[in-house]
């Protein structure tokens, strides 16, 4: 054992080595983003008979090389949802995933690994007939941190799977939660 921990320490003592610091998220375990929209309640919404589902949720722009540790979702919707993943700035899915939300009150968590790129922008939505949302009446998008924007809320109708088109300023859609870890070059130099 010594020998493995030994042999991965001296390539990081003369070359930068790249870490990922642990993350942000907007509205679970840090609450950073949240402290922004605590002021105005969430609000419930039903899809009437006869209209569509909505793929709703957030786009946000990375403005680090990192990753998608975790999500958290809060909807009234229980069980499996499914999650999409787009590349906004080529408005195309990336990857779709199953995701359980066992408890509709709260915000579920699940574990994920999903690589973003620095200045690229990116959206994640659910197919909901049923979501929360917050209105900013005094506030407007985007929410920036020096590593990451949230940028919209985005939404369109449809049952099926497909690129969330329209874009407003002024209401958080699908209460979806990213915790996102960046790379941070770390240069450690071996004694002489």
């Amino acid at each position: 054992m010594k020998k493995i921990i030994f042999a991965f320490i001296i390539p990081c003592l003369s070359v930068a080595c790249t870490i990922l610091k642990n993350g942000i998220s907007y509205s679970g375990e840090e609450g950073i983003f949240a402290k922004s929209v605590a002021q105005y309640p969430t609000q419930y919404r039903l899809v009437e008979y006869g209209e569509p589902n909505f793929e709703l949720g957030i786009e946000f722009k990375s403005h680090k090389n990192g990753r998608i540790k975790g999500i958290r979702i809060k909807n009234p919707q229980s069980g499996n949802l499914r999650l999409s993943f787009w590349d906004a700035d080529e408005k195309k899915l990336i990857s779709t995933y199953t995701f359980n939300n066992g408890n509709p009150g709260k915000y579920n968590f699940g574990y994920f690994q999903i690589p973003v790129k620095a200045n690229r922008t990116y959206c994640l939505t659910i197919n909901v007939r049923e979501y929360y949302y917050h209105v900013l009446t005094f506030d407007k998008l985007p929410l920036n941190l020096q590593e990451i924007s949230l940028t919209n809320s985005v939404y369109a109708e449809g049952k099926y799977q497909r690129y969330p088109e329209f874009k407003v300023d002024n209401v958080i859609h699908g209460l979806i939660d990213l915790d996102f870890e960046w790379e941070v070059e770390k240069k450690i130099y071996g004694r002489h």
